[in-house]
């Protein structure tokens, strides 16, 4: 299983979590289940971080600065091969037909959502 992380946790772990961790084993976890993969750091949550309470989660986990360990927004996306797919062979093209452009993109919305 893959949990991607947000910006809010990242701050509460740097917040309430490490300053009762004295022997770092909690950031060594963190910072061992973001090698492994199992959490996912996205490129935009990074950059939030920077931003927030006087840089105080780069400065605590300087490990998150290594972008080799952040995942590229645009990577997680779907492609645009992927929605000529969903449009030329996952949908039928009849139906497809008889509604409008404004209509076929609610219902292909609704589809993804």
């Amino acid at each position: 299983m893959r949990i991607l992380i947000d910006t809010s946790s990242l701050l509460a772990l740097v917040k309430y979590y490490r300053p009762f961790d004295k022997e770092d084993l909690l950031k060594e976890f963190f910072k061992n289940k973001i090698d492994n993969g199992s959490i996912l750091l996205i490129d935009k949550v990074f950059e939030e971080s920077r931003y927030l309470s006087k840089e105080q989660i780069i400065k605590d986990l300087e490990f998150l600065q290594d972008k080799k360990r952040h995942f590229k927004t645009d990577e997680l996306l779907p492609t645009k091969k992927f929605f000529n797919i969903l449009d030329n062979q996952l949908c039928q093209v009849q139906l497809k037909n008889r509604l409008s452009s404004i209509e076929y993109e609610q219902k292909r919305n609704e589809y993804l959502d």
